[in-house]
């Protein structure tokens, strides 16, 4: 739609910065609003907020117009990312099921990634209509969940969150984030994933289209790229008790796999992105879930979770920046293998470090 709207690699880029950007500056502190006042409302308002950013798109389908809207998404994804993971956990943790934290996170974005599969399939026949069409039956789905979220019953606040101070909650998470080593280096190692996986898909869109796939046709690619996540997504608390070396192994199979697909750049090698996309939520759910499980303060459980989301925005918009630099010099293909390398990178920089740690341990073991 932006390619089509006129828009330049790097006003895409620029609009995937400010997104991000938004989400920065406000995720912290939405973490900190969520453990003081009721997560349901919060997540209920933030909806709102996103049907008004998709609405300018409707009015003002130019960069202005599309730079508000994203505005208007990245407050509300700051103020729903740690606060419905938290919002989860805590209805789990009052049924003393707080052990089933992955297989319900799991179920829950397989639900969502089933809705992708559907909004594919009707993206393909819709875009005929019109990018118009596709934006107001995006609006009709946003307000039935925000309908059902509204309808959730028995919300459980936590009381002791009334009584904190704003600036001593957001230290207290900060404190407990950054000093527990354990929580840090997952926070760390799921943000890069987050954000070099997650927020990549942003592009796959202009991926296909110049791999050669026609229009109709990327409704049907993200159709398969909503039915492999829900597989992922409902099978990763399998492997939970995989070590921290295999997904990070996992993180490098990534990288190859889109220095592939992106050095044929053709169609068929599409599917390397499905597979890429399958390993990720496994590395996505199980990670998170470790995270949540590391988290010992329940006050301040979704200002730790937005502290991850914190550093994944920061993350993505170092992403965007290289993609809307290299992109606008060297074209698409470029800046998708230039990424490519980064992930592998970074995915034998942690495998070196997990295989020296070992070492190490067998070293005083010995």
């Amino acid at each position: 739609m932006f390619v089509d709207k006129g828009l330049s690699p790097l006003q895409i880029s620029i609009l995937l910065m400010v997104w991000a950007g938004t989400s920065f500056i406000l995720e912290v502190p939405s973490g900190v609003i969520a453990d003081k006042y009721s997560r349901k409302t919060i997540l209920v308002l933030s909806q709102l907020v996103r049907i008004v950013g998709y609405m300018f798109w409707v009015l003002m389908p130019n960069f202005l117009g599309f730079l508000i809207g994203f505005i208007l998404w990245g407050i509300k994804s700051a103020f729903t990312s740690g606060t419905l993971e938290s919002f989860i956990f805590d209805e789990l943790k009052a049924r003393n099921l707080e052990s089933e934290y992955a297989k319900i996170l799991g179920r829950l974005q397989s639900l969502g990634y089933l809705a992708i599969l559907f909004s594919g399939i009707g993206a393909s026949l819709s875009v005929n209509y019109g990018y118009g069409t596709v934006l107001w039956i995006s609006i009709i789905s946003l307000i039935i969940s925000t309908l059902a979220v509204y309808l959730i019953p028995g919300t459980r606040a936590i009381a002791s969150t009334e009584e904190t101070q704003y600036f001593a909650l957001l230290r207290k998470g900060l404190d407990i984030s950054l000093k527990n080593v354990s929580i840090l280096q997952i926070i760390i190692f799921v943000s890069l994933a987050q954000a070099l996986f997650g927020a990549l898909d942003e592009y796959w869109s202009i991926f296909a289209n110049e791999a050669g796939l026609i229009k109709s046709g990327l409704g049907i690619f993200f159709a398969l790229y909503g039915l492999v996540q829900v597989v992922a997504t409902a099978i990763a608390y399998k492997f939970e008790k995989r070590s921290d070396a295999f997904f990070q192994f996992l993180f490098l199979v990534n990288g190859l796999l889109l220095l592939v697909a992106s050095y044929f750049y053709k169609v068929p090698f599409l599917a390397l992105l499905l597979l890429l996309s399958f390993l990720f939520k496994l590395v996505d759910v199980v990670m998170q879930s470790r995270l949540q499980h590391q988290v010992r303060e329940e006050s301040v459980r979704a200002t730790i979770t937005s502290v991850k989301g914190f550093f994944v925005e920061l993350a993505v918009m170092g992403l965007y920046l290289v993609m809307g630099l290299v992109s606008k010099y060297y074209g698409y293909q470029k800046a998708f293998i230039s990424i490519g390398y980064i992930i592998c990178l970074i995915g034998i920089t942690y495998l070196a470090l997990s295989a020296t740690r070992a070492l190490r341990g067998q070293a005083k073991a010995g």
